[in-house]
C-alpha cells in the first residue's frame, strides 16, 4: 500500500525558478526502514550546489534536495523495531529530506531526546557535525593556536569557531561587513573577505595553524598562503559562483589542484578537503 505525500524537486539544473513542488506516491517501508515525516529539514549549501548541478558526485535531476532532517516515525518495514509510531528521529540524509514523507534506512537513525529543540537538533546533524569532523578529526586543533575560518558568520563557521573556541584556539575569519559586529560579540575577529586585508595581516602575525575555507577556487590557494610553515587548509565547500550569483563551474579540478598543493613534502603545509557522509 502507497501514500501519497508532497516533496521538493529539483528537475533540472538551474536558479531557484527551477525547483517544483509535486505530489508523488511513497510505498511502505522496506525491510530495514523506517517510514518518516519530516517537521524540520536542513537548507544549506549543498543543496544549493546540487540545484546548480556542481556538488561533488551528485545524482542527477530529478532529484528531491534536503541533506538532514529531524522528523517523526509513522511506520516500520519489516525487521525493523528500534522505533516506534511517534518517536522523534534525526538522520543525515544527504537527499530527500525536503518532503512530507521519506523511507530511511533505520541503520541512519538516531534517537532525539524529549525535549530537545528540533529546530536546533536540525542545526547539530549537518552543521555541527561537518564542524566538529573538520576540527577534531582532520585538523586537531589545539589550545593555544591561531584559526583563520572563512564565512565565519555562517552556519558551520559559527559551529566551527565555537569549537575551536572552546579548545583554546584564537579566531579570526571572514564575513560580510554587516555581520562584523556579531562576530566579535562571539569573541572572532572579522575581515572583509574581498578587500583582501586579511592575507596580510595574517602573514604580519606569521601565519596561522588551520584555515577552514567553503569558497573554493582561489580561495583555497590564498588560505594556503596564510599558513604558517605546519598548518592545514581544510577545503569543505565550493561555493565561490553560488555566493556571487555567477554561472556556476565546476569545481573538480581547482579542488585537486588544491589538495595536491598539500602533498609537497617540504612545505609542510597540508591541505584537506571534509564531505560528510
Amino acid at each position: 500500500m502507497s501514500t501519497t505525500f508532497r516533496k521538493v524537486v529539483i528537475p533540472k539544473y538551474g536558479d531557484a525558478s527551477v525547483l517544483e513542488i509535486v505530489e508523488a506516491t511513497l510505498p511502505q517501508p522496506a525491510e530495514g526502514e523506517v517510514q518518516v515525516a519530516p517537521t524540520y529539514a536542513g537548507f544549506s549549501g549543498a543543496d544549493i550546489n546540487m540545484r546548480r548541478g556542481v556538488y561533488p558526485s551528485q545524482e542527477k535531476p530529478p532529484l528531491t534536495p534536503g541533506y538532514c532532517l529531524v522528523g517523526t516515525v509513522k511506520t516500520n518495514g519489516s525487521g525493523s523495531s528500534k522505533f516506534k509510531a511517534g518517536d522523534i528521529v534525526a538522520c543525515l540524509t544527504k537527499y530527500d529530506a525536503q518532503a512530507q514523507l521519506v523511507n530511511l534506512p533505520e541503520k541512519h537513525l538516531i534517537s532525539v531526546p524529549e525535549g530537545s529543540d528540533l529546530q536546533q537538533v536540525t542545526g547539530l546533524i549537518l552543521d555541527w557535525c561537518t564542524a566538529y569532523g573538520m576540527v577534531h578529526q582532520v585538523a586537531q586543533v589545539k589550545s593555544g593556536q591561531t584559526v583563520f575560518i572563512h564565512g565565519i558568520s555562517g552556519s558551520v563557521g559559527y559551529a566551527t569557531m565555537k569549537l575551536v573556541q572552546l579548545l583554546g584556539a584564537t579566531v579570526y575569519g571572514t564575513a560580510s561587513e554587516r555581520n562584523h559586529a556579531a562576530v566579535r560579540e562571539q569573541g572572532g575577529i572579522p575581515f572583509v573577505y574581498t578587500d583582501k586585508n586579511w592575507i596580510k595581516a595574517m602573514k604580519d602575525m606569521g601565519g596561522v595553524d588551520a584555515v577552514f575555507d567553503s569558497i573554493g577556487f582561489e580561495s583555497f590557494h590564498e588560505s594556503y598562503d596564510i599558513l604558517n610553515s605546519h598548518g592545514i587548509v581544510v577545503g569543505f565547500g565550493a561555493n565561490k559562483h553560488s555566493l556571487t550569483n555567477e554561472a556556476p563551474v565546476p569545481a573538480t579540478w581547482p579542488t585537486v589542484k588544491f589538495l595536491l598543493k598539500g602533498q609537497i613534502p617540504w612545505r609542510g603545509k597540508r591541505t584537506a578537503f571534509f564531505l560528510i557522509s
